[in-house]
């Protein structure tokens, strides 16, 4: 039998307390405890409409149907990165361009997703741009698998999503080449990039980005910024949009860790 849950770790406790032996599957918004008599299912508070939960269902369920398989050198991704900065305060002439939905896009030039999918995830008034983001994330989940006997737990193990995580990956892969195209347009005048987002100051540099993505048919936005602050592993920006700087960590952050939480 399957029982939906609120709280997985009082459970969890109360069956290491009676020596209950169970089975714990866990990802980053789930945890599925299983015993010999039910399924006991848990979903994290992501925030996200059913019609969200279904846009991230069909994009799964369409690449597990028609067999799509694609390749990616994974290793080979940077996610993040910048320039050699010294610690300080940048002011004047600073921009971040954005390439929008970069991830969403690839995936439907790819032919990933259908075009309905990619009709419905466009369709803002509906669907986040967390959710599409989660869709194509959830193509690359991973499941960390942990038994209980009784009296402690054995080895773990993690179990990939083997037949579908390399589209998550391609579609990575080929944004990363595109941040690096545009640091390259960028020259001295380039700062860093996180995932779809670049970060220059000058007029050169922002008019060489534009054109080049206006050229090659790529949609984006460009915010004027008011302030970027260099310290040790954190740069900070300042926008006229927000009351607060937004914090960009380097040192303590892998690039790999942004797979499940691409922005």
């Amino acid at each position: 039998m399957r029982f939906r849950i609120d709280k997985p770790l009082d459970i969890i406790s109360e069956f290491k307390e009676y020596n209950q032996a169970f089975k714990l599957i866990s990802t980053l918004l789930t945890k599925t405890i299983i015993t010999d008599t039910e399924n006991l299912y848990y979903v994290s508070k992501s925030n996200l409409k059913m019609r969200e939960l279904a846009l991230i269902k069909s994009v799964k369920d369409y690449v597990i149907k028609h067999n799509i398989k694609a390749h990616a050198e994974r290793k080979k991704i940077q996610y993040i990165d910048r320039a050699i900065l010294k610690n300080g305060v940048y002011e004047n002439d600073l921009y971040e361009i954005d390439l929008k939905a970069a991830y969403w896009n690839l995936a439907y030039k790819n032919k990933f997703i259908s075009k309905e999918i990619f009709e419905r995830g466009n369709n803002t008034k509906l669907i986040s741009k967390k959710a599409r983001l989660i869709a194509l994330g959830n193509l690359a989940k991973r499941s960390y698998i942990m038994e209980y006997d009784g009296f402690g737990f054995g080895k773990s193990e993690i179990e990939t999503s083997e037949g579908t995580e390399n589209i998550f990956f391609k579609v990575s892969q080929q944004t990363d080449a595109i941040m690096t195209r545009l640091k390259l347009l960028c020259g001295n005048d380039y700062l860093f990039y996180w995932v779809d987002a670049i970060f220059l100051k000058g007029e050169r540099a922002k008019n060489e980005i534009e054109s080049y993505l206006k050229s090659r048919k790529m949609e984006f936005k460009t915010i004027p910024l008011t302030k970027i602050e260099k310290t040790d592993g954190q740069i900070k920006v300042w926008d006229l949009k927000r009351d607060k700087p937004r914090p960009f960590m380097f040192e303590s952050l892998k690039a790999t860790d942004l797979t499940s939480e691409i922005d």
